[in-house]
């Protein structure tokens, strides 16, 4: 039996502090350390998460717990964003205990996982899924006869042949949300209805191929639990006090039949569950049925990828969808009753003063209960990253810097058509605009009034830097 200790970095909460409503930022627990704890649990082995964005002084509780539990293996999934936090840990763990093995995950380390292990301190990286990877890591003394992984041999970086995907998400283990203390995430009554919450992957991969995302992880294949899985994992989750479930799914609705069968399943069983299809649906994989069926299964909110209100970018992207779509998705929630979030994002390829103005004015002739910009970050990993390197757009590969959520940070990137300065202007004129029409207000106090959440929005509006 092995000692494992997945950390979750401090800042995975705080990288959102700059951005307009961080007020509506959800504070969970992360789902992808509870999928890779549950593997190695099934097979006997001591598993520990820590959350370090618990803790004002984390670095002390991180050491804390590592001379306490004395774990074999740390492990660590990161994002571009949090690349900087990676390697801070990782010098803590092995400054704590130089024999310890760190393993890395993750989109950014499975996009460069060579450079991963040069740059720090992780032994191991773990390339695309770690659910049938991880065990065999804790297990196996000889590193080179395991695929999916590159890893530090002497002088040398070795990189095994990649695995391929997990075809049967069903055989996967429930994610191990008992090594969380639930009770002490909240999520903000503009995000949630019942805390505490937590979030459930339905499904892997997306058959999409728009330019700014990327599928090094899950690939392009639409991989989905069963409806009866889905939901047997709902129940279980509500079994452990978890009142709210929030998808992370790329793509939850694009096998529609499924998606319908899910509610069908908690309808049937009279599951008694609050739903916020958090990371949103595409408004091409949707139709009135489906939301009449999640509206009576328990589903309140659905979020939108709308990314712009300019055909000729969506063309770009390209994202495979038109405008009324996007105008009849968010009416149609409107009239089943289920609240629309509208993300959208500044700087696409062949971006304008123009089609920005264009989003701006679109996203205001929708009905929609929250929506949120970002400035476009090119990731590694994605075609937008690899088209803009190679047009030498790309001003630096410093990942510390690439925080979409810190539209005041110095650019990444010189935008082919516009200045730092002009999406900045933008990205706040998307959010006044939006937000302070007295129609919008007035709406607002209406539903606050009517839910009980009135003095709430008023204190999160006063939040906001306009």
């Amino acid at each position: 039996m092995k000692r494992i200790l997945f950390l979750a970095p401090a800042s995975a909460i705080s990288v959102y502090a700059k951005s307009k409503i961080k007020i509506a930022i959800s504070h969970l627990p992360v789902i992808s350390l509870a999928v890779l704890a549950a593997p190695l649990q099934a097979r006997g082995h001591e598993v520990r998460i820590l959350d370090l964005s618990l803790y004002y002084n984390y670095k002390n509780k991180l050491i804390e717990v590592l001379e306490e539990f004395q774990p074999h293996f740390v492990g660590l999934t990161f994002t571009t964003p949090l690349y900087g936090d990676m390697k801070h840990l990782s010098s803590i763990v092995k400054q704590t205990n130089k024999d310890i093995k760190i393993i890395g995950g993750g989109p950014h380390a499975t996009t460069l996982p060579e450079e991963c292990l040069r740059d720090s301190d992780l032994d191991i990286i773990v390339i695309g899924e770690g659910d049938n990877i991880i065990a065999d890591i804790v297990e196996r003394d000889n590193l080179s006869n395991i695929n999916g992984i590159a890893f530090k041999h002497s002088d040398k970086i070795i990189i095994n042949p990649r695995l391929d995907y997990i075809r049967d998400l069903d055989k996967l283990p429930f994610p191990a949300w008992d090594l969380y203390d639930i009770k002490k995430y909240s999520v903000p009554k503009i995000r949630s209805k019942r805390n505490p919450v937590c979030s459930i992957e339905t499904s892997r991969g997306c058959v999409y191929k728009c330019s700014f995302c990327n599928k090094s992880i899950d690939g392009l294949t639409f991989r989905p639990k069963s409806a009866e899985k889905v939901v047997d994992e709902i129940e279980h989750m509500l079994s452990l006090g978890i009142r709210e479930v929030h998808t992370q799914d790329d793509g939850f609705s694009t096998d529609i039949k499924r998606a319908k069968k899910i509610f069908d399943l908690i309808i049937k069983r009279k599951i008694d569950v609050t739903i916020n299809i958090a990371n949103g649906i595409r408004v091409d994989r949707m139709d009135r049925e489906l939301l009449e069926k999640a509206k009576k299964a328990g589903v309140y909110s659905t979020g939108f990828g709308i990314e712009s209100g300019s055909q000729e970018i969506l063309n770009m992207i390209p994202k495979s969808t038109n405008l009324e779509q996007i105008r009849k998705s968010v009416k149609l929630c409107k009239d089943v009753g289920i609240e629309s979030v509208g993300y959208f994002m500044f700087g696409l390829d062949g971006e304008t003063e123009k089609t920005m103005n264009e989003t701006i004015d679109f996203a205001k002739s929708l009905d929609l209960n929250m929506a949120k910009a970002t400035i476009t970050v090119p990731f590694p990993g994605t075609p937008l990253f690899d088209n803009w390197d190679k047009k030498g757009y790309i001003k630096t590969k410093d990942w510390t810097k690439y925080n979409y959520h810190d539209p005041e940070s110095e650019s990444v990137y010189e935008h082919p058509n516009l200045s730092r300065e002009t999406l900045v202007e933008y990205y706040n004129k998307f959010h006044k605009e939006f937000y302070l029409r007295p129609g919008y207000i007035a709406d607002r106090l209406m539903i606050g009034i009517k839910t009980g959440s009135i003095f709430e929005d008023i204190k999160a509006a006063a939040k906001i830097n306009w």
